[in-house]
């Protein structure tokens, strides 16, 4: 067993980090695999980079890393309640219940196993697999399982709309409400040009969230999601990105007896800009069929909607979304952040009169600070305020105080 110190996992905040245990015999070479495991990071926060151990091969080309961390939340809510664990204004009690709530959560907690290799032929090599205790009842939940390889990755990750590396670091696991995040089955294919441009097309599989009504329902998805993006990079944290995404929305017209469909869209621009120890994070989308694919909105139901009007037909809802964040690092340790975020479901064809207590409108204020006690334990802070508006203007608010600590492995 040889011991290490090289750059392990970082959430949030880079700081001391613990050492590398390598578990291996009779390594003849050893390439840099600590390097692949940092070279092939999502750039989502969340995300290990590097984990504490390593079991490498007696060659020493491929390394299978196992790490995680286990992180406890106690919640407090005041002011009016979020009936979730994460704090989704979409979930803000509408009255007739306590203004105040005590709970704690765990199932956050994440457990991951990452092989990398370098070939000559598929270059860096991935296969990764995570998960929490997110499922019902506390079950173990799957967030990743992929396999990555030169332009090409294949499985079940985050989609490929959103711009994981400018995503704001909340406590909150959810995050902004306006942010675009979502996990789905890919083949995604990306390249990188050497004057910092990228770009990336992927097919996801469909996941359509609508509303059902006695004379339509949400059908089989016949087409994949095809969104694509273009990015420049001007330094290791700084980039711009545009996406878009296109997806078919299928619907029975049980009164016709016949499967329709409507051509769905999304426009995003997403950006991380560091400045020395300040760093900005910014997002706009809109987008019509799409509101699944907002943080806030993702079980709403607003992807498509019957139409009032027409019975027999369904109609898809213009949606944006958008967020604004900043986070200083005071210290390698200490850092702190703060974002603004907003949803909004627009009416059509009189789905607003039609449905006056339906969601409208969705705004999220988070404020943060957190510190390293060590390279393995993080300790945080944080405060939530959230409203939700509805179509006939009915306005209710929540706070939260959120107090972490995290045990990085």
């Amino acid at each position: 067993m040889l011991s290490l110190s090289a750059q392990a996992q970082s959430y949030g905040q880079s700081g001391e980090q613990p050492p590398i245990i390598y578990i291996t015999e009779n390594v003849y070479e050893q390439p840099d695999i600590i390097a692949v495991f940092n070279n092939t990071h999502t750039g989502y926060f969340r995300d290990p980079k590097a984990p504490r151990f390593i079991f490498i091969d007696q060659k020493g080309r491929w390394g299978l890393g196992v790490g995680g961390y286990v992180q406890t939340k106690a919640e407090y809510d005041f002011g009016g309640i979020v009936d979730n664990v994460d704090f989704l204004p979409s979930s803000i009690s509408t009255g007739g219940q306590a203004s105040s709530r005590y709970q704690m959560d765990a199932s956050t907690s994440l457990i991951f196993l990452k092989l990398v290799g370098r070939s000559n032929v598929l270059g860096d090599f991935t296969v990764y697999t995570a998960g929490t205790w997110r499922g019902a009842g506390n079950t173990f939940k799957l967030h990743n399982a992929y396999m990555q390889f030169k332009y090409a990755t294949i499985g079940y990750n985050t989609g490929n709309f959103m711009d994981a590396a400018a995503v704001p670091f909340t406590l909150d696991y959810a995050g902004p409400c306006g942010m675009v995040f979502y996990r789905t089955v890919q083949a995604a294919f990306n390249y990188g040009f050497d004057w910092g441009l990228s770009m990336g097309v992927a097919f996801e599989a469909p996941d359509v969230e609508g509303t059902n009504n006695e004379f339509v329902t949400v059908g089989k998805q016949r087409m994949p999601n095809i969104p694509i993006y273009l990015r420049y990079s001007w330094a290791d944290n700084s980039h711009v990105r545009v996406s878009g995404i296109m997806r078919d929305l299928s619907y029975d017209d049980h009164i016709n007896n016949k499967n329709r469909q409507k051509l769905a869209w999304g426009a995003q621009a997403t950006t991380l800009m560091t400045f020395g120890n300040f760093q900005f994070r910014g997002q706009y989308c809109i987008g019509e069929g799409i509101g699944s694919l907002f943080n806030d909105i993702s079980n709403v139901g607003v992807d498509i909607v019957p139409n009032p009007h027409n019975a027999g037909r369904m109609a898809m809802l213009l949606t944006d979304g958008w967020y604004a964040g900043v986070q200083y690092n005071f210290t390698s340790r200490l850092f702190a952040s703060a974002t603004y975020s907003q949803t909004v479901v627009h009416s059509k064809h009189g789905y607003g009169g039609a449905n006056p207590d339906a969601y409208k409108r969705g705004q999220y204020v988070v404020a943060n600070v957190c510190y390293n006690l060590t390279p393995n334990i993080q300790l945080g802070a944080e405060y939530l305020h959230g409203w939700r508006t509805d179509f006939d203007s009915d306005t209710n608010n929540a706070n939260r105080v959120n107090l972490s600590a995290q045990f990085n492995f």
